[in-house]
């Protein structure tokens, strides 16, 4: 994952006076040192010689010391900073020397000392974030090995965390819904492509301050095919009943860590506790306490409809919210795209798929949207009823006999059928603009 920048001095570079300079193993092993890191002229080879062996010290017990050391070995970048470090790797700020640009190296933790199953884990990464080719995921542009450690080179995203760029930058709900909706299209394009996150949550998810979303953080991705063909690696990674992601953003499923049933409606879920944070500013139920409390909070407990915290949520939106936050992975959205729809939907006004099988509210979405032309349509109907009522009921006023009757009754027949089929023929319309957004998806 590609964070914020730390200040400086949270790194593990070199001090932090003037100019900035990465200490290197070579470095390490000549004994030399930065006059940054020299006691002003003292000039003395014996106090040098000890303050190399201090910082050859720190460097052996130190793993950011150790890091900065192997990745200042790539050949092509130097090393500007750290920018985070997390269980897998040691991500930095570096500049490739060819094209001046900024770019994120991923070094994997512990080198050469890794684990065998933190080794596959991070080839895997970088399998999985070279098939992916989406805007609004990160791209990854080099990998090898230096020093024995395996790293990659990777899009440097200078961006805020998704529920801190909504805060800063004052997002109503329709701007929030319209940058929610570019994630899931970004998520769903992964599945796609065989790649489920399941470490979907807020702090994977960076936003440039131009407002594009980047979807970081690979690691703990499940492989489900690549190019057609499956792959055996996810199963082999994990074993029944371990649990894999973050707890506050995890389904069901996986947080009972029931690993034959995370699939991309475990995403969907992550999406679902995302949504609910940005509607409301804060978690649909308590994620603090015990583990197997909030494993049984996530579980069983139903959160509460986002419009009683927030006011400025609609009923549709509650709506769509709890459905991405169903329990029964069936009763969920099937795919981040479906959420996406009707996301889409809301903000358009049309009929969200989540409430389509009400005819009531169907009817009324439909009037609410198209009542121009329908209430034309009926509204010609209506007057033409009134014409014939008041022949069958004032026969001797002045109007025909029996024959002009039936043809007024004929002409106010054929209006209504005109009617009829304006409207018929709008629902199709309908049908038809979300089998073209439903395409555009795919």
């Amino acid at each position: 994952m590609v964070s914020v920048p730390k200040p400086e001095g949270s790194g593990g570079g070199a001090n932090d006076s003037g100019a900035r300079r990465v200490v290197t193993a070579g470095d390490l092993s000549r004994g030399s040192v930065s006059r940054g890191d020299s006691d002003s002229g003292s000039g003395s080879s014996e106090l040098g010689l000890i303050r190399a062996a201090r910082m050859q010290a720190q460097h052996r017990s130190r793993p950011a010391m150790r890091g900065i050391g192997l990745a200042a070995g790539i050949p092509g970048y130097t090393i500007v900073r750290e920018l985070h470090r997390g269980g897998q790797g040691v991500v930095y700020l570096a500049r490739q020397e060819g094209t001046g640009r900024q770019v994120a190296i991923k070094l994997m933790r512990e080198g050469a000392l890794a684990r065998q199953s933190d080794r596959i884990r991070f080839e895997r990464e970088i399998q999985v974030l070279a098939q992916l080719d989406n805007p609004n995921i990160v791209t990854i542009h080099d990998s090898g090995i230096a020093g024995g450690c395996g790293y990659y080179v990777m899009d440097y995203i200078a961006g805020r965390k998704l529920d801190e760029y909504v805060t800063h930058n004052e997002l109503g709900i329709e701007d929030t819904l319209r940058l929610f909706g570019k994630i899931c299209r970004a998520v769903n394009a992964a599945h796609l492509r065989g790649v489920i996150h399941r470490d979907i949550k807020p702090g994977n998810i960076r936003v440039t301050p131009e407002g594009e979303p980047h979807i970081l953080d690979f690691g703990l991705a499940k492989l489900e095919s690549v190019d057609g063909h499956l792959s055996a690696a996810p199963t082999q990674m994990t074993a029944t009943g371990q649990f894999i992601g973050s707890l506050p953003w995890a389904s069901p499923e996986q947080a009972k860590g029931d690993m034959a049933k995370i699939d991309v409606r475990t995403d969907v879920y992550s999406l679902g506790v995302i949504l609910y944070q940005l509607l409301t500013g804060q978690f649909p139920y308590r994620i603090n306490g015990p583990m197997p409390e909030v494993v049984g909070r996530i579980m069983h407990e139903i959160p509460p409809r986002p419009g009683t915290i927030n006011p400025q949520v609609k009923g549709e939106l509650d709506t769509i919210t709890l459905k991405a936050l169903a329990k029964s992975r069936d009763s969920r959205y099937q795919t981040p795209g479906d959420l996406a729809r009707d996301i889409d939907r809301f903000l358009t006004g049309e009929p969200i798929e989540a409430k389509r099988d009400s005819f009531g509210y169907l009817s009324r979405k439909l009037l609410g949207r198209y009542w121009l032309p329908i209430a034309g349509g009926l509204g010609v109907a209506a007057v033409a009823l009134v014409v014939v009522t008041a022949i069958v009921v004032h026969p001797d006023e002045g109007f025909p006999e029996e024959t002009a009757l039936r043809v007024e009754l004929d002409r106010v027949r054929g209006e209504l059928d005109a009617a009829m089929a304006e409207s018929r023929a709008l629902r199709e319309r309908v049908a038809e603009l979300e089998a073209a957004l439903r395409s555009q998806d795919e």
